[in-house]
């Protein structure tokens, strides 16, 4: 299911043989500025884990993996980066499936959008058996299909990332695996785009995740008529795509069209029921890569209609929803919003579609008989015993905000510090809306939150900004 909270669960799985240091190196550059970027544009909080990877005895002696667990602190995840270093790699195939396995015993909490990262430039071991040490697969005998499908399971998506060109020849495989999670395959020539690319796909996966967690009775819907139907993947995804039009429904897009999944991909190696079946079937792609490095740019594009390739992802994650929750929730008449007591949204429309439960700690031990008294944001503010207003998110102004609109009071809460500040002499009338100013001197309530305008009655802007943030003496007299 989709996740129910404003959480992020990010793990990167990272290839460390020698052919890597530079990917290393730009992800201990820019782990920062991604977590930064993500939690400034998103509003969430991320836990970050890593595994380095590398490869079996006797062609690596130094270790197959090494898993450092989620943590909170970027200053953590930034340690374990710069401890990292390339080194090694014997045969070509390296412990890509143990890198796998590791990832999907991690810690992951069930309400938190789950994403994981590989970035590797060689494939696991049992996909081509020539040059390979380990021929039949694994030695520990982890299978990538099954690993996958497994974090499927979980709702964990997977993003593969191919260093190219050493990855072109397995491209198709990488394709495969992220395809069976909803995820992405993001091809890579340029180390110094890993950030973008990072950012950009985490940012593209959290605006699905919320999608999908909105409308989560009209995917299940559609599922279960094209199921009925009879029809493929894809013609559930064009259904799922028009109804998303229809809804007006806007996701972020990273551009990424030199990694949609091939047709054999989709249909036949994803198909296949583990190593032994993929390497039978396997083709190697032929090793010229078509994508010019030009051409390999990850920007995110904002509020996009959703596209083909997004509902196709859409349709896979929803085939491991446990659509007993979807029916029981459609039976008591409204999906659970993902922030619980902490949802600022009051309009009618949301507090009708999604239910809000009681929080202990911040409510008033008094049951209501009713929903919709919680539709009132007077009602939600009063039956609060807390001195925190977690109804609202605090305002990056604090006491300097000046915006008194009704729409920003209802969304952002205000610490009161009117003590700190000698009163202004002008009162109500005072025109200085300079920070200075504001923070220096404190300036009456009165019924009219506008600023009056310095023209008066003389005033001729009649321009729906100004006449909303500016007030005008009535002259009519």
């Amino acid at each position: 299911m989709a996740a129910s909270n404003s959480n992020l669960d990010l793990a990167f799985a990272m290839d460390c043989t020698s052919s890597m240091d530079s990917y290393i190196t730009s992800a201990k550059n820019n782990i920062r500025v991604i977590i930064d970027e993500i939690t400034a544009k998103e509003m969430i909080t991320i836990r970050l884990a890593l595994i380095e990877y590398r490869d079996h005895p006797p062609q690596d002696s130094t270790f197959v993996t090494r898993v450092h667990s989620f943590t909170n602190t970027v200053m953590e995840m930034k340690g374990w980066l710069e401890q990292c270093s390339a080194h090694g790699g014997g045969d070509g195939p390296e412990a890509v499936a143990d890198a796998l396995h590791d990832a999907l015993n991690l810690s992951w909490r069930s309400d938190a959008a789950k994403i994981c990262i590989l970035i590797s430039d060689a494939p696991p071991h049992g996909l081509v058996r020539a040059g390979d040490g380990f021929p039949d697969g694994c030695p520990a005998g982890h299978d990538p299909l099954n690993i996958v499908r497994k974090m499927a399971e979980k709702n964990i998506t997977l993003y593969t990332v191919g260093v190219e060109p050493p990855i072109v020849p397995y491209r198709d495989f990488f394709m495969t695996i992220a395809h069976i999670t909803g995820g992405q395959y993001v091809p890579m020539v340029d180390a110094n785009r890993l950030a973008q690319m990072i950012i950009g796909g985490v940012r593209e996966e959290i605006s699905i995740d919320r999608v999908m967690n909105a409308t989560k009775r009209d995917i299940a819907r559609e599922m279960r008529k094209a199921a009925s139907d009879g029809v493929d993947d894809i013609e559930t995804a064009k259904r799922l795509q028009r109804v998303f039009s229809d809804k007006n429904v806007v996701v972020n897009r990273m551009k990424n069209e030199a990694g949609a999944p091939s047709k054999v991909a989709e249909e036949c190696y994803s198909k296949c029921v583990g190593m032994s079946d993929i390497q039978q079937q396997y083709k190697q792609t032929q090793t010229v890569s078509h994508t010019k490095p030009a051409e390999m740019d990850y920007k995110l594009e904002e509020e996009k209609t959703v596209s083909l390739e997004q509902a196709k992802r859409i349709v896979q994650k929803a085939k491991n929803w446990d659509y007993s929750n979807i029916d029981e929730a459609e039976k008591n008449g409204n999906t659970p919003c993902k922030y619980g007591t902490n949802c600022h949204d009051h309009s009618e429309y949301h507090r009708a579609r999604f239910s809000h439960p009681e929080n202990d700690n911040l409510s008033t031990q008094r049951k209501h008989e009713t929903k919709s008294s919680h539709h009132n944001t007077q009602h939600r503010d009063t039956h609060r015993t807390t001195q925190k207003d977690s109804n609202r998110i605090p305002c990056k102004h604090e006491e300097r905000c000046h915006d008194h609109s009704e729409y920003h009071r209802a969304k952002y809460s205000h610490p009161e510090n009117e003590s700190r500040r000698t009163p202004c002499k002008h009162k109500e009338n005072c025109h200085d809306h300079s920070v200075s100013h504001r923070e220096a001197f404190s300036h009456p309530e009165t019924g009219d939150h506008r600023i009056k305008c310095k023209h008066g009655s003389n005033c001729y802007d009649n321009s729906d900004y100004h006449r909303t943030k500016y007030s005008h003496p009535n002259m009519s007299s």
